[in-house]
C-alpha cells in the first residue's frame, strides 16, 4: 500500500471509529477498545510503499484481564523496529486517554496530579484527546506536506491528537486550548512512533509495558507493533505476559 493510502484509511479509522461512540458510548475506554480493535483488523500486517525503502508492520492489540492503576498511561505501544543494516531497538509510548465532555470545551477527566505521577515514571508520555467534533486547530505544519490533500482530502481535520504531558502540567489546561499545541494521532503515531521517534527505551520500563513488573503498574491496552525497513522482516518473538493480556 502506498503512504498517501495508508495515511488516508488510518486517519479515516480513527474518526470513524471515535464517531460511531457519540453520543450514546462516549467513554474513553470503549473507545479505545473498539479503535484498537478496528487498527488491529485493517493493519494486521502490512507493507507500505513510497518511502525511501519498503516499511513492513506488524500489529497486535490487547486488553489486560485484571484490573490496572495507570501510573503511566491507558495506553502503551511496544515497538520494536528492525532497520536495513540489521539494528534493532525497542522502545515504548504511553499514552493516557481523555474524552471532551459532551456540550463544553473541557476534557473533565483530565487530573493534574494523576499526569504528574505518569510524567515522573516517563517523560515522553502522552495525552490522547477523543473530540467528537472535528479537530482543525493542532501544529502548524500543515500547510502543503506531500502528503496533505491524500490524507486529510478536504481540508486538515481529525477527531483525536496527542498533546505532550509535560505541556498539560506547564500549561495547566484542560480544555480544547491544549489543541494548538497538539498533533493528530495519526501523524504522531506513523511519522513519530513506529520511527523509533517520542519514545523511552528503557529496560525498567519496557518491562512494566510488557507486565513483568505488575507492583508498578500495567496498562489497561497494549499494543504491540513490529516494524522492518529495507529487505528485513518484521520480528516474530515479542516477548511479553501473554498470562496477563487477551487479544482484542
Amino acid at each position: 500500500m502506498h503512504i498517501t493510502n495508508f495515511l488516508r484509511d488510518l486517519e479515516i479509522i480513527l474518526r470513524e471509529k471515535i464517531s460511531d461512540h457519540y453520543p450514546v458510548d462516549w467513554d474513553e475506554d470503549t473507545i479505545t477498545r473498539n479503535t484498537l480493535k478496528e487498527l488491529r483488523i485493517n493493519f494486521k500486517a502490512i507493507s507500505i510503499s513510497g518511502l525511501k525503502s519498503r516499511m513492513r508492520i506488524q500489529w497486535s492489540a490487547f486488553k489486560l484481564t485484571g484490573k490496572s492503576e495507570t501510573k503511566f498511561g491507558d495506553v502503551a505501544l511496544l515497538v520494536n523496529i528492525t532497520y536495513q543494516n540489521g539494528d534493532r531497538i525497542e522502545g515504548v509510548a504511553f499514552l493516557e486517554a481523555k474524552k471532551r465532555k459532551i456540550n463544553t470545551t473541557k476534557f473533565g477527566a483530565i487530573k493534574i496530579r494523576q499526569l504528574s505521577k505518569i510524567f515522573r515514571n516517563t517523560p515522553f508520555s502522552m495525552v490522547l484527546l477523543y473530540d467528537y467534533e472535528d479537530v482543525t486547530e493542532f501544529a502548524n505544519i500543515y500547510s502543503k506536506p506531500f502528503i496533505f490533500d491524500n490524507w486529510f482530502k478536504c481540508k486538515p481535520c481529525t477527531r483525536s491528537v496527542v498533546v505532550p504531558t509535560n505541556i498539560v502540567l506547564e500549561t495547566q489546561q484542560k480544555d480544547t486550548r491544549l489543541y494548538k499545541y497538539s498533533l493528530p494521532f495519526s501523524h504522531q503515531l506513523f511519522f513519530r512512533h513506529l520511527h523509533g521517534f517520542d519514545l523511552d527505551f528503557r529496560n525498567k520500563i519496557t518491562n512494566i509495558a510488557k507486565g513483568y513488573n505488575p507492583s508498578k503498574g500495567i496498562p489497561t491496552y497494549l499494543i504491540v507493533a513490529c516494524v522492518a525497513f529495507g529487505k528485513t522482516e518484521p520480528s516474530q518473538s515479542i516477548d511479553f505476559r501473554r498470562d496477563y493480556f487477551t487479544p482484542i
